[in-house]
């Protein structure tokens, strides 16, 4: 029977500072390349969302080429992206998770009313059937429910 034997290796103080330094250092880079990776999805939500500005309004609708309704656009915008959401405002206002500071690609809820944050105080939204999708500024031209962040 070979048994083999075992050792415990015990750290050093310096040892264990190095090694918890280099471990927070790694945290603090992954914090970093996460923070870029959800600002630049947002962005790519934001440039795919605004090729669809003038495109119809069309209630119920979730087609960003032939109408969507608000909820319907900001549904198929972010499925563009992989990510189911619900079709409808109200439901809408408990995705993701909730934020104070606007980022581009946040959605913007309004009582019966979504729209996605562009930047700039700005938003991109299935506005009424007479404008269509368009831009709006201000963004708090009628009270903000809630911004929500996906990523």
């Amino acid at each position: 029977e070979n048994q083999e034997e075992v050792f415990t290796y015990a750290e050093s103080k310096e040892e264990e500072e190095a090694r918890l330094a280099k471990e927070a250092e790694e945290a603090a880079i992954r914090a970093q390349e996460e923070a870029a990776a959800r600002a630049g999805t947002g962005q790519q939500i934001v440039d795919f969302a605004c090729q669809f500005i003038g495109n119809p309004y069309v209630w119920g609708g979730t087609s960003l080429t032939n109408g969507a309704d608000c909820s319907g656009f900001v549904m198929s915008v972010y499925a563009a992206f992989g990510v189911g959401l619900p079709h409808s405002s109200a439901a809408m206002c408990g995705v993701g998770y909730g934020v104070s500071d606007m980022q581009p690609g946040d959605i913007i809820c309004y009582s019966g009313h979504v729209a996605i944050y562009v930047g700039n105080n700005t938003i991109v939204h299935a506005s009424t059937p007479e404008s269509g999708i368009k831009y709006t500024s201000p963004v708090n031209y009628k009270p903000i429910l809630a911004i929500r962040r996906i990523f």
